[in-house]
């Protein structure tokens, strides 16, 4: 099935999208994991892919607040994210990562919910400089998405190229391979007026428990 709109966001206009698929190492049932591909060739590098907004608010009698992030994806204004829901005892973690990453996200059972979480940082990486904490519980990463051309009646003989653009997806409740693919996805290169170029980094909100 497409992506949905408001789990995507493009730098070219868009309805529907796929996150460029790539398979993810499994582990066994019980706990599935998969590590980040390694980065092999120089492209697009902003240093803040993602930033928090400015606009909070408490929900819930207080059990929680809603926070808006702000994503570069190339466009003349940054792509935003409104009211992700945040548990009060948490804090709101946005990191920029070079590729590769260095960790290892796993599914794990919250109640009734599955969440992604940071399984493990590896010593010396991209996220451990980034100060990405075992137990960081995955919401939304950047991606590469494959966007359609847009289709008029005049073009039914020489259809649209897609292309390949930056975006973004949100990973509450989605599941385990879909997340891992977009991730992996930073390996396809994005088309851009100067041609192919390879998207040097990812960016992350994570949700940090702090009880």
């Amino acid at each position: 099935a497409p992506i949905r709109p408001a789990e995507m966001s493009c730098a070219v206009s868009a309805v529907f999208g796929r996150p460029v698929a790539l398979t993810p190492r499994r582990g066994a049932p019980a706990s599935r994991r998969a590590s980040s591909l390694r980065c092999e060739a120089a492209g697009i590098k902003t240093g803040k892919a993602v930033w928090r907004g400015e606009n909070t608010k408490e929900v819930g009698n207080g059990e929680g607040f809603e926070t808006e992030f702000l994503f570069d994806l190339g466009g003349e204004t940054p792509a935003q994210v409104k009211d992700l829901r945040f548990k009060k005892d948490s804090e709101v973690v946005t990191v920029t990562i070079p590729r590769p990453l260095g960790i290892v996200f796993e599914e794990k059972l919250d109640g009734i919910y599955q969440k992604i979480v940071v399984d493990e940082v590896l010593e010396g990486s991209n996220a451990s400089k980034a100060d990405v904490k075992v137990g960081d519980v995955l919401r939304i990463t950047t991606a590469v998405f494959n966007v359609p051309g847009v289709i008029d009646v005049t073009a039914w003989l020489n259809p649209p190229k897609s292309s390949n653009c930056k975006a973004f997806y949100v990973a509450d409740q989605k599941p385990f391979d879909k997340v891992m693919d977009a991730i992996k996805s930073h390996a396809v290169p994005v088309d851009t007026p100067d041609g192919p170029m390879e998207v040097e980094e990812v960016g992350l909100v994570l949700e940090r428990p702090t009880a």
